[in-house]
């Protein structure tokens, strides 16, 4: 099935720059050539250190950070040049929720003024047809109208988070991209807030983008997972892929990090951890090329995909 979005060949990259000329004498190569398709009403796991690129891939898809290289296409159509319009179909159709609920309000505006704000740029309401839109967006989230003459800092974390995912449902967009939307939450308000977008995404079959360095959360969310390193996917397959045959050696540590919960295994999943970590430290060369970078992904089943060495493609893995 093709999806509603695709990420051909992603590249974001940022110059270094310096001596007395101020040159350009190397990159940072945050995106090194990433391809992604987002299917109507599926949730995507994008998993990975902080650094890995996980966020700039995010950025780059809705216009916020410069592209160096790659193609984005909706509904079939290059709209690479266009994602920073404002205005566009495009825009309308992909929204995001920031890490940082309170940054990402200006908070000289009440909470009536943000969320008629993406309405107003995208939908020609009247009054009235505005405020039933408000009202059904704040019914969804767990709130009454009173909350609308109120400003950002006057509510906590949670709250704001609530409101964020409120404000980027507005104009009824076909993907949302969720940028660490929880990590600066409390558990039981993690559960709150992960149960309202799993909601709304159930009454109007939007796709999420759940950017995470959380397994566990992303394992609750997500159809499809991306396990992202040095700027490229070392492994990419649907929950049971990742989670029960991890192939990657990155993905293998980062699944023998998760905590147990049963003290009884303590021991067992320490073993665990040291011996993925000695195979990490013997057989680097396996996994990632001479100069640190990571090999191309290659199919190993019809969902699962992992990034091989020649040596791993010719069956020694």
């Amino acid at each position: 099935m093709v999806g509603i979005i695709q990420v051909e060949n992603l590249k974001v990259h940022y110059p270094i720059r310096s001596g007395f000329w101020n040159r350009v004498t190397d990159h940072v190569y945050a995106v090194d050539g990433v391809n992604l398709d987002v299917e109507e009403g599926k949730t995507y796991g994008l998993v990975g250190e902080s650094g890995s690129g996980k966020s700039t891939i995010g950025k780059a898809i809705i216009g916020l950070e410069k592209i160096t290289s790659g193609k984005i296409y909706y509904n079939g159509e290059d709209i690479t040049k266009q994602v920073k319009k404002r205005t566009s179909e495009y825009n309308r159709n992909v929204q995001m929720i920031f890490q940082d609920s309170l940054s990402s309000f200006n908070p000289k505006k009440r909470i009536q003024d943000i969320l008629s704000e993406p309405l107003r740029n995208f939908e020609k309401l009247s009054p009235d047809e505005e405020r039933r839109r408000i009202l059904e967006l704040l019914d969804i989230i767990g709130f009454t109208e009173d909350i609308l003459t109120k400003y950002p800092h006057e509510f906590s974390g949670g709250q704001r988070q609530r409101i964020g995912v409120a404000r980027a449902i507005a104009s009824k967009p076909k993907l949302v991209i969720a940028d660490e939307p929880v990590s600066a939450l409390d558990l039981s308000v993690q559960a709150q807030v992960l149960n309202y977008m799993k909601r709304i995404q159930d009454e109007y079959g939007i796709a999420y983008l759940f950017i995470s360095h959380d397994l566990g959360v992303v394992k609750h969310m997500s159809d499809d997972l991306a396990i992202m390193y040095r700027g490229r996917f070392v492994e990419y397959g649907n929950k049971k892929d990742i989670y029960e045959n991890p192939k990657h050696i990155y993905t293998q540590r980062l699944l023998s990090a998760i905590p147990s919960v049963n003290p009884d295994s303590a021991e067992e999943n320490k073993m665990k951890r040291l011996k993925v970590e000695s195979e990490y430290a013997k057989n680097q060369a396996e996994y990632f090329d001479k100069n640190g970078r990571v090999y191309d992904l290659e199919n190993i089943s019809n969902t699962h995909k992992v990034a091989l060495s020649s040596v791993q493609k010719g069956g020694t893995m």
